[in-house]
């Protein structure tokens, strides 16, 4: 009989501690709460109010979202001084939007990434950045219309962050659409997608004044044109101007002109006295 109770005893412990490895494995890391504890009493944040700040990141681990662009916030937050409310506010905002991204790559049945986390992060970066999840679910209907073949979740989600640039250039959403679209469809890799997001913005006075066009811009990528390709050599009149090229620096000392030798004149030779005949 006691040995029976010792077996179910074990087995309950073990039960238990299988049960509660994966949430302490959803902890913040060390070296992160380390460095939160560090600068938040560097700030006179007290470890109270630093915990406080960590429990949202926890939160969003126990519900398997990626936690490393949260504590990263908190941590960015407390290097610049932020007021711990207004980063409470701001993780708790980016844990929403994660939670949301998660939640639409697994209703629209994407294809898993090698590493899950970078799909879910960059598809809530596309959602705080202005995308909405008709938007995304857009995306994924006209990029895959046949649903035989799941489209990775890494692809949608560099269209999304990509449109999110496109419309913050305040370009219309339908076109920057397409374009993703487009991109998709011809297998650009997500950071390909990004790109063409950010050369977009980049050039946003160009596409609003019409000397570039999202259209032409759509048919290169249908052409099978990368990006590297489509930027080269367009004319960028908007943010981003070259700095003023300055000479190389250079160890040796410019050559000093030749002076030409002064050219002195000649002292004039003075006459001789003419002699007087006979003498003196």
């Amino acid at each position: 009989m006691k040995d029976v109770m010792t077996n179910r005893v074990a087995a309950l412990a073990l039960t238990a501690a299988v049960m509660t490895a994966p949430a302490l494995a959803q902890g913040v890391a060390a070296e992160d709460r380390e460095a939160i504890l560090r600068l938040a009493a560097d700030r006179g944040v007290t470890a109270e109010g630093a915990s406080a700040l960590i429990r949202p990141v926890e939160e969003a681990g126990a519900k398997g979202l990626p936690m490393a662009p949260l504590a990263n916030k908190v941590r960015e937050g407390l290097a610049k001084g932020v007021d711990p409310k207004r980063i409470d506010t701001v993780v708790r905002q980016m844990a929403g939007h994660l939670g949301t991204a998660d939640a639409l790559i697994r209703e629209l049945n994407l294809a898993a990434s090698p590493v899950r986390d970078e799909p879910v992060t960059l598809l809530a970066d596309a959602l705080a950045g202005g995308v909405s999840t008709d938007e995304v679910r857009e995306l994924r209907r006209q990029a895959q219309p046949v649903a035989s073949t799941p489209l990775p979740s890494d692809s949608l989600a560099g269209a999304a962050k990509g449109l999110s640039l496109i419309k913050s250039a305040s370009l219309p959403a339908a076109d920057g659409t397409a374009v993703m679209v487009e991109a998709v469809r011809h297998g650009y890799r997500s950071h390909e997608m990004l790109e063409v997001g950010r050369q977009v913005k980049r050039r946003e006075r160009d596409y609003r004044d019409g000397h570039a066009s999202l259209r032409a811009l759509r048919e290169a990528i249908a052409r099978g044109e990368r990006p590297e390709q489509i930027f080269t050599g367009m004319r960028a009149t908007d943010v981003e101007r070259p700095a003023a090229t300055r000479p190389e620096p250079t160890t040796e000392r410019p050559a000093r002109p030749v002076r030409p030798e002064a050219v002195r004149p000649e002292r004039p030779q003075r006459p001789q006295t003419p002699e007087h005949p006979g003498g003196r």
